[in-house]
C-alpha cells in the first residue's frame, strides 16, 4: 500500500512556472486527489481509508500552497465538499471518513486569504465532537471542532466584526442524525474560533451553538433566509411523551421555529409562519458522493 502511494505521488509534476502555479499542475494534483478521495469513501477497511486520508491531506495541502489554486474548482472531487463564504474571503474543503464501527469522523481545511500577509493560507479543522462535553455551551477552535458536513454559510458583519454562521449535517450513528448551527470567526494570528453566546432563547438563556438531534429515519430542514436574516428549521417532538429527552426518537411535527438576527444576536421564535417567506423544501442529503453507501 505504501508503494502504491509513492507511485501516485510520482505522477504529480512539481515543476511549475512560478509559485503561483498553473492549470496543468492543478489538474495533475486533482487526478491524484480523486484516487485518494475514492479510497477514503469506499476503501475495504478503516486502515486503508486512513492511509488514503493522510495522503489526501498532504497532497491537498501541498497544491493549495500555490496562489492561483484558490480559483481552481477541483470539481471532479465529488466526495469532497467545497463551499465558499458569501464574501469570497475563504472556502472550505470538507469530507467524512466512515469508521469500522459505523461512526464518522469529519475533516476540513479552510483556504483563506490573509490580507495582512497578502497571501493565501490554510487552517486544518480537527473534529473532536465525540469528546466535547456540553457542546452547545463550548467555546471551540480549529483544533477542537464540532465536526460535520457544512452545507451553507451565512455572513454577518456588525461594527467591523465578521461572523460566519455555518449550517452542517452530522450522520452521527445508526439511530440519530444531527443538524448544527454554529458561528465561526477569525481571531488573532491564523486562528479560527467556533461558538459565541449569541443564540438566545430568552434574555437570560444563551447558547454558543444549536444542535438539533433527531431520528435517523426522518429528515429535517434547517435553512438560512438571507432576505429576512433568519434561520428556519423544523420543530422536533418525541414520538411518545415518555421518550422526551431521548433525541433518537424525535421527529418533525410539521411546524417551524426560527432564529432571527437582531443587533448581533439570534433570537429564538417558536411556531413561525413560513407561508410568506422563501419556500421551505424538504431537506436533501448532501450529494450522493459525500455519503458512503
Amino acid at each position: 500500500m505504501q508503494k502504491f502511494y509513492i507511485l501516485i505521488f510520482t505522477l504529480i509534476s512539481i515543476n511549475s512556472f512560478s509559485q503561483k502555479g498553473n492549470y496543468k499542475l492543478f489538474a495533475e494534483y486533482e487526478d491524484t486527489l480523486k484516487v485518494m478521495a475514492h479510497i477514503i469513501m469506499n476503501g475495504e477497511d478503516e486502515e486503508k481509508k486512513r492511509l488514503a486520508n493522510q495522503a489526501f491531506i498532504n497532497s491537498l495541502t501541498e497544491v493549495l500552497q500555490y496562489e492561483k489554486s484558490y480559483n481552481y474548482p477541483f470539481d471532479s472531487l465529488i466526495t469532497i465538499s467545497r463551499i465558499n463564504s458569501p464574501d469570497k474571503t475563504f472556502r472550505i474543503f470538507n469530507w467524512l471518513l466512515k469508521k469500522n464501527n459505523n461512526a464518522y469522523e469529519y475533516y476540513a481545511i479552510v483556504h483563506y486569504h490573509n490580507k495582512k500577509r497578502k497571501r493565501y493560507e490554510l487552517i486544518k479543522l480537527t473534529d473532536n465532537s465525540s469528546n466535547i462535553r456540553n457542546p452547545e455551551q463550548a467555546n471551540l477552535d480549529a483544533k477542537n471542532w464540532y465536526g460535520g458536513l457544512i452545507y451553507d454559510i451565512a455572513f454577518i458583519k456588525k461594527n467591523g466584526t465578521k461572523n460566519y454562521i455555518l449550517l452542517s449535517y452530522d450522520l452521527n450513528d445508526n439511530y440519530s442524525r444531527k443538524k448544527i448551527i454554529d458561528v465561526m470567526y477569525f481571531s488573532g494570528k491564523n486562528k479560527i474560533k467556533f461558538g459565541l453566546p449569541i443564540f438566545k432563547k430568552s434574555k437570560e438563556q444563551s447558547q454558543y451553538r444549536v444542535i438539533l438531534e433527531y431520528n435517523s429515519r426522518t429528515m429535517i430542514s434547517v435553512k438560512y433566509n438571507a432576505k429576512d436574516q433568519r434561520i428556519i428549521f423544523d420543530h422536533l417532538v418525541p414520538t411518545r411523551k415518555d421518550l422526551e429527552g431521548l433525541y433518537e426518537y424525535y421527529i418533525p411535527d410539521g411546524t417551524f421555529n426560527s432564529y432571527n438576527y437582531k443587533n448581533g444576536r439570534w433570537w429564538f421564535d417558536e411556531d413561525v409562519d413560513v407561508r410568506n417567506t422563501q419556500k421551505i423544501s424538504k431537506y436533501k442529503n448532501p450529494s450522493r458522493g459525500l455519503i458512503p453507501e
